[in-house]
C-alpha cells in the first residue's frame, strides 16, 4: 500500500462511521496566536471542544498537514522525528467517547491493514481505568501488554497556551530487539526506537485556562492522531521513515547528482535524510504562502533552509541544488494536494533564489570567520553568535571550523546570546492570553461591518483583565485582522462605560475587540458598538489600492508577477509579489501612472458573494495562502481587477484619491516589497515635501531656482574644493613626515608617539605611509584630540616590523589601554575613542615592544 493508498482508506473508514471529511487546513493557523505553525490535527477543532463556536458536524476525520521544530536536531536520526509530516485523525465533540475510540482503531489497525496484533501494544493514562478496562475486556488484550504512564507520557495538550487536553491511549508497534536501547526496563514509552508509537488516542475532557486551571469541557469527545509517516513505514515494512515512497525518491535524486549510495554510511544517510525532510517541509509551507525572511515564520523557513544547504555542501553540493528536489516533491503529493503543482514554479523559484543568496552569504561568512579567528586562540559568545545570526553558521560548524585551526570557542556564551534572542522574539509576540474568558452564549458572533460601522448588540464573551479587556459581540461591525488588512478600531459604549477599540482579531473562531477601559466600571450587557469612520475609510483607501496594484503589476511585469503578502493600514500598505528583479525607475512610472489613470476613471468597485465554483468560472484570482469556502467573496474593479476577497472597500476607485510607490526592496529571495502611499498619508507626505522646497528657496535666497541645477552646482564646487584640501593635506604630511624622521634619525629612537593638530584620520595615514616609505625598521602611534579628552589615533609599522609586531595586532592592546576601539592591516590601523591621559601607557608599552 502507497502513501495515496492509505490516505484513502483512512478516510473512507471513517467516512463509513458516519465521520464528515474534513480537508487539511494552511500550515499558517488562521486564529490562534499561540502558534506560529499548525502542529497537530486537532488544531482547527479546538473551538468545537470549548463550544466556542456551534457545532457543524459531531464527529470529523482528516489527514492535517502539520510542522514542528521543537526536535529538529533529532530529524533525520530516529524513527520518530520529522519536521513537516501529516497527522490522520477521527474526532469526536460531544458524541463518541473511549470505547468507540479505541474499538474502532483496533478494527482499521487489524481488519483493513492487517497489522500483526502480536506486534502491538498500548499504554494508558495511570489513573485511567475506563480505558484499561475497555482494552482488557472489550478488546481481549491481555494485561501484559497494557502499560500504566504518569501524566508526562500520557496526558496530552493543550496545543499552544491553552484549550482542550486529556488523557490518552497510545498504540505501540514492536520493531523487535534490535532496535532496542537493551536497557532492563526497556518498554512502550521508551526513548529508544524499538517501540515507536503509531496512533495516540486522545480524550479531551478538560479546558485549560491560560492560569493553568483544568475545567470541565463543555463538549468532551475524541481526538486521535496518528503519525501517516509512521504508520506508512509499518505497513510497508521499512526500516525507517525515509525508505517508504514519500521519501526515498527524494533521496535517490540527491544520490543520482552526487555519485553517493544509500545505507553504507551512517553519517550520509542522515545528511540525507534531513535534506528529504526539510525540502518537503519548505515546498509545503512555501506552498502555504511562507517566505523566508528573518521575521517569526520565515525565520523559522530561512533556518530550516540554511541547514539543508549546509548539508547539501557536506557531500559536495558545490552550487545551489536544493530546488531541483521541488518538483519531486510536489509529484509525490501532487493527487493529495493538487494546490502544490499550481504553485510548482514559484516554490521552485524561491528557494533557487534564497538558496543561491545563502551560499553566497555563507562565503562571506567563511571569510568573516577567517578575519575574527586571524592570530587568535579563541572565540567569544557573542562572535560565534554574530556568525550564527548574520550568516547562518550553526555553533556545530564554528566548532567545527575552529578545531580544525586550533581555536577554542565559548559555548556557554554562545547559548546564553542564543536564548536572550529568543526570549526577545517571544517578547514581540502579539497576544498572549491572561485573563480568563466568561462565556455568556454559546453563539460565535456575526460581522455585520460590510454594511454597518454602528451597532445596537450586546457582549456575549468577554476576557478582562486589569484595564485591558476583551470582547465578543453578538453582532460585531468591527473588521478582525484577515488577509492583510488590519483589525478596525472605535468605541463600544455600555452602560455606565466607555472602551476604546484598539484592535480587532479572530481568535478560536472569534471576532475579538481589544479594549481599553476609557471611563467607567465594565459590566457585560447591551452596548452600543462604532467603528473609527476615519480609520475605516483610510484602511479602505489602501486596501481597494492594493487591488489596482496587483492588477497593474501583471499588466506591466507579467502574469509571474503574484502577490506574495501584504499588510495594510490606513492610508499606507506593503506589497509583496513574485519578482526576481528590483523594479527600474522607467517601470514604476508606469505602474503608477495605469494604477492611478484607474483611479481619475472613478470606476465602481463591486463586491459580491457566490460560490467557489462560480468565481472561479469567472477568473477571480485567488491568493495562495489563504483558504476559502463554498461561498466566497468577490471584488470586481470592471475589467481590470478581479479578486477573491473578505476585506473592506471602497465603493469607488475615485475615493482612493492618488497612490504613490514610495519604496522597493527585496523582502526575500525572488520576493519583491513595495511601501506605497494613498489618500490622507498621500496628501501629508507631499505637503510636507512641499514645505521642504520652500525652506530650500529661503536658504538660497530664490524660490524660482532650479534646485537639481543648483545641487548638482555646488557638488562640484564642493569637490574641487575636497581635491584642493586633499593636496594641500598631502603637501603638508610629507612635511610633517620628514621633520618627524628627522627627529627620530637625530634621538636615535625606533618608536614615534606624536599628538597632531587638524590632520584627521587622513592625514595621519599620509603621514604613517610617507614615514614607512622610507623608514623599515620603525614603530608609530600618531593621535589626535577630538571631543574633550577623546583622541583618535593610527598606529603603524616599517615592513621590517610587520612580522614580529603587526599594526592590526598591537591596536588591540591599545585599545585595551586607552578604552577606545579600532582594527586595520599588518602595516597600519586606526582606533578611536581613547583617553588623552593614558597616553603615556601606550608609550610604555610599544618600549616594550621594542624590547622583544
Amino acid at each position: 500500500m502507497n502513501g495515496n493508498e492509505l490516505r484513502k482508506v483512512f478516510l473512507e473508514f471513517f467516512k463509513n462511521k458516519d465521520h464528515t471529511i474534513v480537508p487539511s487546513i494552511s500550515l499558517i493557523p488562521k486564529d490562534d496566536p499561540s502558534l506560529l505553525f499548525i502542529i497537530a490535527g486537532m488544531v482547527q477543532f479546538k473551538p468545537l471542544w470549548t463550544g466556542a463556536i456551534p457545532l457543524p458536524y459531531p464527529r470529523a476525520a482528516s489527514v492535517q498537514k502539520c510542522l514542528r521544530t521543537s526536535d529538529l536536531d533529532n530529524v533525520g536520526k530516529t524513527r520518530r522525528h520529522l519536521t513537516f509530516f501529516e497527522m490522520l485523525g477521527n474526532f469526536s465533540f460531544g458524541d463518541y467517547f473511549k470505547e468507540e475510540a479505541i474499538t474502532w482503531a483496533w478494527e482499521f489497525l487489524l481488519n483493513l491493514l492487517h497489522v500483526e496484533e502480536s506486534k502491538l501494544s498500548v499504554s494508558i493514562f495511570e489513573d485511567d481505568d475506563e480505558a484499561f478496562k475497555i482494552w482488557h475486556e472489550k478488546i481481549g488484550l491481555s494485561k501484559d501488554r497494557i502499560f500504566r504512564l504518569g501524566e508526562e507520557h500520557n496526558f496530552w495538550g493543550p496545543a499552544g497556551n491553552t484549550g482542550p487536553c486529556g488523557p490518552c491511549s497510545e498504540i505501540f508497534y514492536d520493531l523487535g530487539p534490535e532496535y532496542s536501547c537493551n536497557q532492563p526496563d526497556c518498554k512502550p514509552g521508551c526513548d529508544c526506537d524499538r517501540y515507536p508509537e503509531i496512533w495516540n488516542l486522545v480524550f479531551p475532557q478538560f479546558n485549560q485556562t491560560a492560569a493553568g486551571k483544568r475545567e470541565a469541557l463543555k463538549n468532551r469527545g475524541v481526538d486521535t492522531g496518528m503519525g501517516f509517516e509512521r504508520l506508512l513505514t509499518v505497513i510497508q515494512n521499512k526500516s525507517s521513515f525515509f525508505q517508504t515512497d514519500l521519501f526515498f525518491p527524494i533521496i535517490e535524486d540527491i544520490i543520482a547528482n552526487r555519485d553517493l549510495s544509500y545505507g553504507e554510511d551512517k553519517k550520509k544517510d542522515i545528511e540525507l535524510n534531513v535534506i528529504a525532510d526539510h525540502i518537503r517541509a519548505l515546498t509545503f509551507a512555501i506552498g502555504d504562502g511562507v517566505i523566508p525572511s528573518n521575521e517569526e515564520r520565515g525565520y523559522v523557513l530561512r533556518r530550516i533552509l540554511r541547514r539543508a544547504v549546509r548539508l547539501c555542501r557536506n557531500i559536495g553540493f558545490k552550487h545551489a541544488f536544493l530546488y531541483k528536489l521541488v518538483p519531486r516533491v510536489i509529484d509525490i503529493y501532487k493527487n493529495a494536494y493538487p494546490e502544490l503543482a499550481e504553485r510548482r514554479e514559484e516554490i521552485t523559484l524561491v528557494v533557487k533564489s534564497e538558496e543561491e543568496r545563502f551560499l553566497f552569504t555563507m562565503e562571506k561568512g567563511l571569510q568573516q570567520f577567517e578575519e575574527i579567528s586571524k592570530s587568535r586562540k579563541s572565540l567569544s559568545g557573542q562572535e560565534a553568535f554574530k556568525l550564527y545570526d548574520t550568516y547562518g553558521f550553526p555553533i556545530e560548524l564554528t566548532m567545527e571550523i575552529a578545531a580544525e585551526k586550533g581555536i577554542t570557542v565559548d559555548e556557554k556564551g554562545f547559548a546564553s546570546r542564543l536564548e536572550q534572542a529568543r526570549e526577545n522574539s517571544k517578547a514581540k509576540a502579539k497576544f498572549t492570553p491572561k485573563g480568563e474568558w466568561v462565556i455568556l452564549s454559546d453563539e460565535n458572533g456575526e460581522f455585520v461591518g460590510y454594511d454597518k460601522t454602528e451597532v445596537k448588540t450586546e457582549v456575549i464573551k468577554y476576557n478582562a483583565y486589569e484595564k485591558i479587556i476583551e470582547i465578543v459581540l453578538r453582532d460585531s461591525p468591527f473588521y478582525a485582522e484577515a488577509g492583510g488588512q488590519i483589525g478596525d478600531k472605535g468605541e463600544i459604549i455600555g452602560d455606565g462605560y466607555e472602551l476604546m477599540v484598539q484592535d480587532t482579531y479572530w481568535y478560536q473562531g472569534m471576532i475579538v475587540c481589544h479594549c481599553i477601559l476609557a471611563q467607567g466600571k465594565f459590566s457585560p450587557g447591551k452596548v452600543t458598538a462604532k467603528v473609527s469612520l476615519s480609520t475605516r475609510k483610510e484602511s479602505a483607501r489602501a486596501h481597494t489600492a492594493t487591488h489596482l496594484l496587483h492588477a497593474a503589476l501583471r499588466r506591466i511585469l507579467g502574469d509571474h508577477a503574484r502577490q506574495e503578502g501584504s499588510f495594510v493600514e490606513p492610508g499606507r500598505f506593503r506589497f509583496d509579489f513574485t519578482h526576481f528583479n528590483p523594479l527600474s525607475e522607467d517601470e514604476i512610472l508606469a505602474i503608477e501612472n495605469l494604477v492611478n489613470e484607474k483611479i481619475l476613471e472613478a470606476i465602481p468597485v463591486e463586491k459580491f458573494f457566490t460560490s467557489l465554483a462560480e468565481a472561479k468560472k469567472l477568473g477571480a484570482m485567488a491568493i495562495f495562502g489563504e483558504k476559502y469556502g463554498e461561498q466566497v467573496r468577490v471584488v470586481r474593479i470592471h475589467d481590470f481587477s478581479l479578486e477573491l476577497c473578505g476585506g473592506i472597500h471602497l465603493d469607488n476607485t475615485g475615493e482612493i484619491g492618488f497612490l504613490k510607490i514610495i519604496s522597493q526592496e527585496a523582502a526575500a529571495a525572488g520576493i519583491r516589497r513595495l511601501e506605497v502611499l494613498v489618500g490622507q498619508k498621500l496628501f501629508d507626505r507631499f505637503r510636507t515635501h512641499e514645505q521642504t522646497m520652500k525652506e530650500l528657496g529661503r536658504m538660497i535666497g530664490s524660490q524660482d531656482k532650479d534646485y537639481v541645477k543648483w545641487v548638482r552646482e555646488t557638488q562640484q564646487h564642493l569637490r574641487k574644493i575636497e581635491r584642493d584640501y586633499e593636496n594641500t593635506l598631502s603637501v603638508l604630511a610629507k612635511e610633517r613626515a620628514l621633520i618627524l624622521l628627522h627627529e627620530m634619525y637625530y634621538k636615535k629612537s625606533r618608536y614615534l608617539i606624536v599628538k597632531l593638530l587638524g590632520f584627521g584620520q587622513k592625514g595621519m595615514r599620509m603621514i604613517a605611509d610617507h614615514i614607512r616609505e622610507r623608514e623599515k625598521d620603525v614603530i608609530g602611534f600618531l593621535y589626535e584630540k577630538i571631543d574633550g579628552q577623546k583622541i583618535d589615533y593610527v598606529v603603524f609599522v616599517g615592513d621590517n616590523f610587520k612580522k614580529r609586531c603587526p599594526a592590526n595586532v598591537l591596536i588591540k592592546d591599545i585599545n585595551t589601554i586607552l578604552g577606545g576601539g579600532g582594527g586595520g592591516r599588518p602595516h597600519i590601523a586606526e582606533g578611536g575613542g581613547g583617553i588623552l591621559n593614558k597616553v603615556p601607557q601606550v608609550k610604555i608599552y610599544l618600549e616594550e615592544k621594542l624590547k622583544i
